[in-house]
């Protein structure tokens, strides 16, 4: 049983919502499109890197390691995705100090 069966329809809502949202999902998505397309000019442009670059396939090896980033930055997110006693506290706390603020104005 996971900590999400035990809340709410409006807290699982926000819980899905802001690990959609994660950074490391973000950054994973970005990482692994860039690595696609530069491991294609990679491969495509086989012949032309190692003349630039000193006999490296530049763009092959960066492609390749950019694709093994995003891969990790999603295993990351799997393995320990944000708890979500955390996103229902920290929303519960930003509505307080919102309702806290509301107060101040009227008075």
């Amino acid at each position: 049983m996971s900590d999400i069966d035990t809340l709410t329809d409006e807290q699982r809502a926000l819980v899905r919502s802001t690990r959609r949202l994660d950074l490391r999902r973000i950054l994973g998505g970005l990482f692994l499109l860039y690595g696609i397309i530069t491991t294609i000019v990679g491969i495509v442009h086989w012949n032309t890197d190692p003349e630039k670059t000193g006999g490296i396939h530049i763009n092959l090896w960066v492609g390749l390691s950019m694709l093994a980033g995003g891969l990790l930055f999603f295993l990351w997110d799997r393995l320990a995705p944000v708890p979500a006693e955390d996103i229902i506290g920290q929303a519960e706390s930003e509505e307080h100090q919102k309702a806290a603020g509301e107060g101040r104005e009227l008075a």
